[in-house]
């Protein structure tokens, strides 16, 4: 799905961003009214978590260039919601087509919000949870207690072109480094691409996000590989290795799906039962994305592997084995086969 977004020309952005910071530094803590439906997002045209109906109230936290930062506010029907510890949330949505959230229990439905969504939880009644998360909408479609930003932009004159933005679909989509080449990244379900230029039926996209890197180190070829660290030492040195790339040789068990108590999993997440190699009780938990499932397929149980990925979780809650999110595998002959 393409969605078109007007924004302001390059030479007066400066000028509009001092604008919308003076909007919401003046009023900060007042309603926002959703003029149309719209999405709402994790960050500036970030992940998108959501969509609000129009009419909906809230109350307004910030602003950007372009963009205002509300606090949404609502009722979600408990079962559609999973516990979780994740970045300051403990709740996440956990219905695989989204839910709704409403002004009050059973009440008027004021938005949808995706499967994924992290949220807070702030008042719990039977089947209900009332939640809440600081999000960024498109200031356009906003009424800011009776100032439309749209009617604005036009009394100072301000012009407008179209930049136009990808949203990606549930399937995920591969980021070539030229049309029909080789693979850079996989984006995923429900990002958001700004598109540069076109080329037939190719985009040439932009992408706004964070890699993992310390600030100790000046270049990322710095950080090496982590190889064949004991498990026993993950929990302990935690903070350290989040985010890095470790090896280990794991043998190979079975695939797994995760259940609504595994809360450092998402929601019916498939992932490897794999053991360290020559180990009994070290199990290691390699999560996996969808690219890489028929490859997978031939694995074998007992197969041994030797297995590139990022470290998600040093503990699972539930067993306390360490959760890697795979980034390559291969077969390897072991020294005791």
């Amino acid at each position: 799905m393409i969605k078109r977004i007007v924004k302001a020309h390059k030479p007066i952005a400066a000028f509009m961003l001092m604008w919308a910071l003076s909007v919401g530094q003046g009023l900060t803590g007042q309603s926002v009214v959703v003029e149309v439906e719209e999405n709402i997002r994790s960050s500036e045209n970030g992940t998108v978590l959501g969509r609000m109906n129009k009419g909906g109230e809230f109350q307004l936290i910030a602003s950007g260039e372009g963009w205002m930062q509300i606090n949404l506010q609502g009722w979600v029907w408990e079962a559609s919601l999973q516990s979780i510890d994740r970045g300051g949330f403990d709740l996440m949505v956990s219905s695989t087509i989204g839910e709704n959230i409403r002004d009050e229990p059973q009440g008027t439905i004021i938005g949808r919000l995706e499967d994924g969504t992290l949220l807070k939880s702030v008042e719990k009644i039977t089947g209900w949870i009332r939640v809440e998360r600081k999000v960024w909408i498109w200031a356009q479609s906003v009424d800011v207690q009776g100032i439309d930003v749209s009617s604005k932009e036009e009394t100072l004159g301000i012009g407008q072109d179209e930049t136009e933005w990808l949203t990606v679909g549930n399937n995920g989509l591969p980021v070539l480094n030229i049309p029909n080449g080789d693979t850079l990244l996989q984006a995923l379900p429900r990002s958001s691409l700004e598109v540069l230029a076109r080329q037939g039926n190719w985009a040439q996209v932009t992408i706004n996000g964070w890699v993992w890197a310390p600030e100790t180190s000046q270049d990322l070829l710095e950080l090496p590989l982590v190889v064949d660290v004991q498990i026993a030492d993950i929990a302990d040195r935690g903070k350290e290795l989040q985010g890095r790339l470790l090896q280990w040789d794991l043998q190979f068990i079975s695939v797994e799906e995760a259940d609504g108590i595994r809360s450092d999993f998402y929601q019916n997440e498939t992932f490897l039962l794999t053991k360290l190699a020559n180990s009994e009780d070290d199990f290691v938990y390699v999560t996996f994305s969808e690219g890489l499932e028929e490859e997978l397929t031939l694995l074998t149980p007992l197969d041994y592997v030797r297995v590139v990925g990022r470290l998600r979780t040093a503990s699972e809650k539930l067993t306390e084995a360490p959760i890697l999110e795979l980034i390559s595998l291969e077969r390897v002959t072991y020294r005791n086969q």
